[in-house]
């Protein structure tokens, strides 16, 4: 998934002073009139891209309804808060308040919004076997992917004749940041892993994915508005890339017209207006490993103010409609 969890854990929290900002951008996008986008964010933690993109939106003239996910309120209360909104942008769809995010998504759902991204493709992303399922249905490449049983009534044989061929990802389906996933190269390890996904995250099923070697490089694309907005190789010291910084090189690439149609078509898929997809190559054939509802967008510093304008604009856009 992306790296949004490790920077709420290590972030401050969110100042005084950017909330007294933000609300003389809400007087200014009242003045113009031009309707509300509903903005859905965990403010315990402080993200920075979270207020680029609020002041984005606003200086285009659109309103912003803070809907932060720690907040409880009566839903009359909230139906009136939200009624001039015109789409809701989730943007909290990480560990650990994920799924909090989701119910006042269905919750917007309900209230007849759009909501970008729907409650329905989530769980593509969360789900792990729910997103192979669906790759298989749509002919998407990704791994060959088995549902694993926690509770040992696995077929062990079966798992051996696997593992005699090829090694395989062990991942919990609900995980994120790289945690709980592990290659295993014998039934030995399989077994030790497995204890230990379990302990470590006991309420997640677990699935289990042909590994497929990448040269310690992956890659992500990164799409606003069902079209690519930016393509990054990510050079990482083991076969396992997480989004950390620390560990890993990112650079941009220009992506190839055959690999861009594949990832349209695959958000589109997913039902993902916004997202991140993750990708391998092993020996130029291209498969795409995961879908992120909320990706990160400062993998290329540079570029960020790019993207987080691009959001900005194509959520007004959806307004207007």
């Amino acid at each position: 998934m992306q790296n949004k969890y490790k920077i709420a854990l290590n972030a401050r929290k969110y100042p005084k002073s950017i909330n007294t900002q933000l609300q003389g951008f809400d007087s200014m996008a009242k003045k113009k009139g031009k309707g509300s986008v509903g903005y859905i964010y965990y403010k315990t933690f402080h993200d920075p891209t979270n207020d680029r993109i609020m002041k984005a939106i606003r200086r285009k003239g659109f309103d912003v309804v803070l809907l932060p996910v720690e907040d409880q309120v009566e839903l009359d209360v909230l139906e009136n808060k939200t009624k001039d909104c015109g789409v809701v942008f989730n943007n909290a769809v990480f560990e650990p308040i994920e799924f909090e995010s989701i119910e006042i998504t269905k919750t917007m759902e309900e209230f007849g919004k759009r909501v970008v991204n729907a409650s329905r493709c989530l769980f593509y992303e969360d789900d792990r076997w729910l997103f192979y399922q669906i790759c298989l249905e749509h002919n998407i490449p990704t791994p060959k992917t088995y549902f694993v049983p926690k509770e040992r009534c696995f077929d062990s044989s079966a798992i051996k004749s696997i593992l005699a061929e090829r090694p395989l990802v062990l991942k919990a389906i609900f995980s994120d940041n790289g945690e709980c996933v592990y290659r295993v190269h014998n039934y030995s390890e399989f077994k030790k892993r497995l204890r230990t996904i379990v302990k470590k995250n006991p309420s997640s099923p677990i699935v289990a994915q042909e590994f497929v070697p990448n040269k310690n490089r992956s890659y992500r694309a990164t799409l606003i508005g069902f079209k690519v907005a930016q393509f990054v190789e990510k050079i990482g010291t083991n076969w396992k890339q997480t989004g950390n910084g620390k560990k890993e090189r990112f650079r941009t690439l220009k992506i190839a017209p055959k690999l861009k149609k594949l990832c349209e078509s695959s958000a589109k898929t997913f039902g993902m207006d916004i997202c991140g997809l993750d990708l391998l190559n092993n020996n130029g054939e291209w498969c795409i490993i995961e879908a992120n509802s909320c990706p990160a967008l400062d993998f290329i510093y540079a570029d960020e103010k790019r993207l987080v304008n691009l959001i900005a604009g194509y959520l007004c856009s959806l307004c207007r409609k």
